[in-house]
């Protein structure tokens, strides 16, 4: 058997394509192993890190023979490998069935890692790898990573079968000894907590963060997002509103569209609205037809190309990046707008729900606006009428509470942490760190800002 441990990392997005925020969730991973390895390894002891996604084809959804290749590098680089779960493609792919058979796969597959390895810790990422905490297997630690559930993202009507998946894993965590639950953010967990039962003494502590150094969330130069803007045909000199989402009603996109009809002849909006792998994709053909039917100014963007926010979060003419969610758990455009537009361009405009009070304070590092009749068009005013000071301080608080609370590399080191560092009285140490007990839910453990992982290139 192998010396070395073994982190076995579970995802349907992100692996062999990037077309939401779970996916980004990986990207951000990936990075922050190929750069941080080797401190990591340093911290908790020599580790492998592999990767398990649903059999990579022409039913992946977004699927991208690059992404494949760069994850397979990235994990192979590093002694590991990609391994790819059998499903059957035939079958709806979001439905328990098809989880329940990817989550078996993902558990044989982490069985297999502890023949090899002295210790494995399995990440199960969002809903489709929360069966994982169904199986147990000695030298296999599991960890569900949800970053949502049905009763934020399809309330006030969740679907059935996914809200029982997602009540039996929640309770297979609670009651395993080698099953936890990722604390991503204050407002899922206590959503956990309060609608699923979820005992405290589960939690693990994982905040949800971005591999900060990454050039994809630099700001662009001036000229680069000039290019992007007026390439889409967006108008220069013109107040613009942005958003970025799939085409899910849960985004809340139709909710902006009829939210700027009053403002048609102050601002542009700039939209990305991403198809979705299902039927829902007939949503962008409404977005283009109800703001050509309210006379808005608009360019709707149906394809990511991850410039386009980029550029649009900097672009001096933006006044707001809009995030006009149903249900959010924690919005990823948040924190990235946040760096691209750390010196000009959009503030963040937002509704007073789920985890974006987690994220903004109202007046601070951004607007927020209560989710009532009249009150996103009164935010888009608000946002038109900030002044340069106050837009400058709200961009620089807004990018400092990222730095300071969102780096991916310490929150991974924090984990494997907690996991593999030996501990003799329940406390663990990294340097530059607190202690922190291993079992305390985040929300009663000292946090600290220091970030020794990113401070060599």
């Amino acid at each position: 058997m192998s010396t070395t441990k073994a982190l076995l990392y579970c995802a349907v997005n992100g692996i062999a394509n990037n077309t939401n925020g779970i996916g980004r969730q990986t990207k951000t991973f990936l990075a922050t192993l190929a750069r941080h390895h080797h401190r990591l390894s340093a911290h908790v002891g020599a580790f492998t890190p592999y990767l398990a996604v649903p059999e990579p084809g022409p039913a992946t959804w977004g699927y991208n023979e690059d992404d494949l290749r760069y994850a397979r590098r990235v994990t192979e680089d590093l002694g590991g490998g990609v391994i790819t779960l059998p499903y059957d493609t035939h079958r709806p792919f979001w439905h328990p069935n098809t989880w329940r058979h990817l989550s078996d796969g993902a558990a044989r597959a982490a069985g297999h890692l502890a023949d090899r390895h002295e210790k494995v810790l399995a990440i199960g990422v969002d809903t489709p790898f929360a069966g994982l905490a169904l199986h147990t297997h000695p030298g296999v630690e599991v960890l569900l990573a949800l970053f949502s559930t049905a009763r934020i993202t399809e309330r006030p009507h969740p679907d059935p079968g996914r809200l029982a998946w997602e009540e039996e894993a929640i309770a297979a965590a609670s009651l395993h000894p080698r099953a936890w639950v990722a604390d991503i953010g204050d407002f899922l967990t206590r959503h956990l907590k309060d609608h699923y039962g979820l005992d405290p003494a589960s939690l693990r502590s994982w905040p949800s963060g971005l591999h900060l150094t990454s050039a994809g969330l630099t700001p662009p130069t001036r000229t680069e997002a000039e290019r992007i803007v007026r390439a889409l045909g967006i108008p220069v000199g013109h107040p613009v509103v942005a958003a970025v989402g799939r085409t899910d009603h849960t985004k809340g996109l139709d909710l902006l569209i009829e939210a700027l009809t009053p403002l048609r002849d102050d601002v542009h909006l700039a939209m990305v609205a991403v198809p979705t792998d299902d039927d829902r994709a007939a949503l962008l053909g409404s977005y283009r037809h109800r703001s050509a039917e309210l006379g808005l100014s608009a360019t709707i963007i149906g394809r990511y190309d991850r410039d386009i926010p980029r550029a649009l979060a900097a672009w001096p003419d933006t006044v707001a990046m809009a995030v006009p969610s149903r249900g959010e758990t924690l919005a990823n455009i948040v924190f990235e707008t946040a760096l691209w537009a750390q010196h000009t361009g959009a503030i963040v405009l937002a509704p007073n729900i789920d985890g974006f009070p987690e994220q903004i304070t109202d007046g601070h590092n951004g607007l927020l606006y209560d989710p009532t009749p009249g009150a996103l068009t009164a935010g888009l005013r608000r946002a038109l009428t900030l002044t340069s000071d106050e837009r400058a301080r709200l961009h620089t608080a807004a990018h400092r509470k990222v730095v300071a609370e969102r780096n991916a590399a310490e929150h991974l080191a924090g984990l494997l942490a907690a996991f593999w560092q030996p501990r003799t009285t329940g406390v663990t140490r990294l340097p530059g760190h607190p202690a922190t007990d291993a079992r305390t839910p985040r929300s009663q453990a000292p946090t600290s800002t220091h970030h020794p992982l990113e401070a060599t290139p």
